[in-house]
C-alpha cells in the first residue's frame, strides 16, 4: 500500500489535471451584448442580484435590473464577494423570463473599487472604467459583428468597419482599450473596412 501511495505521489505532477475556461474576446463580448451598464448592487438574493445602473453604455432597460449569479468555479472564480454598493461594469445579455445573466461569467462581471478594476489579471489596457467605457462606445460607432455569435468556436463571424484604417490607426491613439481591441482582439479576425475612396464621393 505504502508503494502505490509513493508511485501515485511521484506520478502526480505528470498528470494534467487541467480545466481551463473557454475565454471569449471582449470584442465578441461587447457585440453579444444586449446591455453594457455601469452601476452598484443594491441588493443580493441567493441566485440573483438587483442592479441599479448609473450609465447604460449599450442598449437600454430600467434602471433596476435583476441580474442572474454565475455559478464559481476552479478556472473562474470571483474578483470579489457580491455585496450591496459594490460597483461593477456589466456585459449583459437578456433571458427568457426578461432578467440578466452575465457573458462568459466573470468575463462579462467586472469589479471597480476607488475608479480601478479589481481583476490583476485583466490587460493594462483596462485602465480605468473612464477608458474602457469610451473604448466599447468607439467600438460600437466603429465595428459590426456578423455570423453567429453562440457558436463555441466562431467560425464564419466578421466585423465590418465603417472607417478606413488610416482612421482607425488615428482613433488607437486616443483610447488605450480601443486600442486593445483592435491590436489584439481583431488582429486574427476577418474585417472588411469601408474602402478610402468612398469617402471622397
Amino acid at each position: 500500500m505504502n508503494l502505490f501511495i509513493c508511485l501515485l505521489l511521484y506520478w502526480s505532477p505528470s498528470l494534467s489535471f487541467d480545466y481551463k475556461k473557454h475565454e471569449l474576446p471582449y470584442s465578441i463580448v461587447i457585440s453579444k451584448a444586449d446591455l453594457i451598464v455601469d452601476g452598484n448592487i443594491s441588493k443580493v438574493s441567493k441566485n440573483e442580484y438587483e442592479f441599479t445602473v448609473s450609465q447604460f453604455v449599450k442598449g437600454k432597460s430600467k434602471a433596476k435590473i435583476n441580474v442572474s449569479i454565475w455559478k464559481e468555479w476552479l478556472c473562474d472564480p470571483r474578483n470579489a464577494e457580491l455585496k450591496k454598493g459594490q460597483r461593477l461594469i456589466l456585459f449583459l445579455e437578456k433571458t427568457a423570463n426578461g432578467n440578466f445573466t452575465t457573458i462568459n461569467d466573470s468575463t462579462g462581471e467586472l469589479y471597480i473599487d476607488n475608479d480601478t478594476f479589481l481583476n490583476i489579471f485583466l490587460p493594462k489596457d483596462f485602465s480605468n472604467p473612464t477608458v474602457l467605457k469610451k473604448g466599447i462606445s468607439m467600438f460600437l460607432q466603429t465595428y459590426s459583428c456578423h455570423g453567429d455569435l453562440n457558436d463555441r468556436f466562431l467560425q464564419n463571424i466578421y466585423f465590418q468597419s465603417n472607417k478606413s484604417i488610416f482612421e482607425i490607426y488615428k482613433m488607437k491613439e486616443g483610447n488605450t482599450f480601443f486600442k486593445f481591441l483592435v491590436d489584439n482582439d481583431l488582429l486574427y479576425a476577418n474585417i472588411q473596412y469601408t474602402p478610402i475612396n468612398q469617402f471622397n464621393n
